[in-house]
């Protein structure tokens, strides 16, 4: 049998690989991702408003999740959602010198009013409505 590749192309190739399937892999999570959102913000046609009431910090390694109470036809329900975030560039002298991250949703607090998309046919199924991304904590 002849070895039709040289060395140096064989580690390209596997250099390739080593590099293309985690990308691919991010890739189809991400997509995955997004389309199980657009799917419930379709489906999710009934709308309320809800208050926040809990952000939960669990540390820098962990993402912030906000506890929002709301009440449809006379029944109240809480959902809990991973707060989606942001980046923006901190400047100093107009040159970006590092990120800060906020909240998709704004400036929330516990005791704000969000709106919150819920099933008609379910209402105990329901989303923050804007709290749409992909960055967390």
């Amino acid at each position: 049998m002849i070895n039709v590749l040289s060395d140096g192309a064989m580690i390209l190739i596997i250099l390739a690989a080593l590099i293309a399937v985690p990308t691919v892999t991010v890739f189809t999570v991400l997509a995955v991702n997004r389309s199980v959102r657009n799917r419930k913000n379709a489906v999710y046609t009934g709308e309320t408003k809800g208050t926040v009431s809990k952000i939960v910090d669990k540390g820098l390694d962990f993402p912030w999740i906000i506890h929002v109470k709301y009440c449809v036809d006379g029944i109240n329900y809480e959902i809990k959602e991973t707060a989606k975030l942001k980046s923006s560039p901190v400047k100093a002298f107009g040159i970006p010198i590092g990120q800060k991250k906020t909240f998709v949703l704004g400036s929330v607090q516990t005791g704000d009013t969000v709106t919150v998309r819920y099933d008609k046919n379910n209402p105990q199924k329901a989303v923050i409505y804007g709290n749409d991304g992909i960055m967390t904590g």
